[in-house]
């Protein structure tokens, strides 16, 4: 049985008293077990599949650590049952069904520099076509965040209003937001609050949370994070994150919703490092445009399309952060979140 990321259980149990005076024996096991996306492509971005736990070594603080299973997860359906699993039950009044294809979010970060409106308008022509690669039954919803949250447009299977979305993802107006569900309409209510890109993930988070089904963000964007140019004890070049960022990530990540950035900037810049950060840390990945557009958009288009779930035993360390790596194949690229917390 696979045990998903972060669960406990507690087993207990009572030994039957030979005298009347013996008190029954409680005993208390705990099992706890880590669970990572893991997204592996060759250098033209194809998705690698077949890959078993003797190809891949994992660190967690530079300790050795084993693999407990690996197991590849197509995004194209709905997972399988396995054979031995019990019949699904039909889900309670008011909880959300399964959908049947993927949930893709759109957010787009606006700035008003000239290299990045010239970075948006480079990426809105990929990201158009990026819809005509997603399966007929993937949702997709677009949003904008400048000085506040929009939701351009909730998931929908539409593809002429999310194209549309797209277009006036930059436009003052707030567009069309009704959709399909399940629903992003949390973050309509926030939306005036929302007055950062790290709140703005927070947001996000928290209503995909609940959402069952394969989740992504696609993010274009130009930067996450704060660079300070002079440190307190005077070194140059530091970068440094909210409280609202480090809650986001954890979030996401317990969301199951990785980050892909899409970097709208001209060219390399200070916070590129927070939108790998954002990326790596959530199970997504990082990739400038300024030299492949579609490039980058098409290697985003095959990573969504699968990816491989990596669970393991955290060994015995003091309470905290914990940096997690992979090696893997020769000629093969790991992409999966850097760090855990217990």
């Amino acid at each position: 049985m696979k045990l998903p990321r972060g669960v406990t259980f507690f087993l207990s149990g009572g030994v039957a008293a030979v005298l009347a005076a013996q008190q029954p024996v409680q005993e208390k096991v705990h099992v706890t077990v880590v669970e990572v996306t893991v997204h592996a492509s060759r250098g033209s971005g194809e998705a690698v599949t077949g890959l078993t736990p003797r190809d891949l070594r994992l660190f967690v603080d530079d300790h050795d650590v084993p693999i407990e299973s690996l197991e590849w997860v197509s995004n194209d359906r709905p997972a399988a049952a396995s054979p031995s699993a019990e019949p699904e039950k039909a889900p309670a009044s008011g909880a959300p069904a399964v959908p049947a294809g993927r949930l893709v979010v759109l957010l787009f970060q606006w700035h008003v520099e000239a290299s990045k409106i010239e970075g948006h308008l480079r990426m809105e022509r990929q990201a158009l076509e990026f819809l005509d690669t997603l399966h007929p039954d993937d949702r997709v919803a677009v949003a904008t965040f400048g000085s506040r949250l929009w939701l351009r447009q909730d998931f929908t299977a539409d593809r002429a209003l999310a194209k549309k979305a797209i277009r006036n993802a930059l436009a003052l107006e707030t567009g069309p937001v009704a959709g399909q569900p399940p629903s992003l309409a949390p973050i309509v209510r926030e939306g005036e609050s929302v007055t950062s890109i790290e709140k703005a993930f927070l947001a996000l988070a928290g209503a995909l949370r609940p959402l069952p089904g394969s989740k992504a963000i696609v993010f274009f964007g130009w930067g996450v994070g704060r660079y300070d140019f002079l440190t307190p004890d005077r070194a140059l070049g530091s970068m440094s994150y909210s409280p609202d960022f480090h809650r986001a990530v954890t979030l996401l990540g317990e969301a199951q919703a990785p980050v892909f950035a899409l970097d709208i900037s001209g060219g390399h810049h200070s916070l590129e490092a927070g939108l790998e950060r954002l990326s790596y840390e959530t199970g997504g990945y990082y990739l400038p445009t300024w030299d492949d557009p579609r490039g980058a958009m098409k290697n985003v288009a095959q990573a969504i399309a699968g990816h491989y779930v990596l669970v393991f035993r955290p060994p015995t360390l003091p309470a905290g952060v914990h940096e997690i790596r992979l090696d893997g194949p020769s000629g093969v690229r790991l992409r999966y979140r850097q760090l855990y917390e217990d």
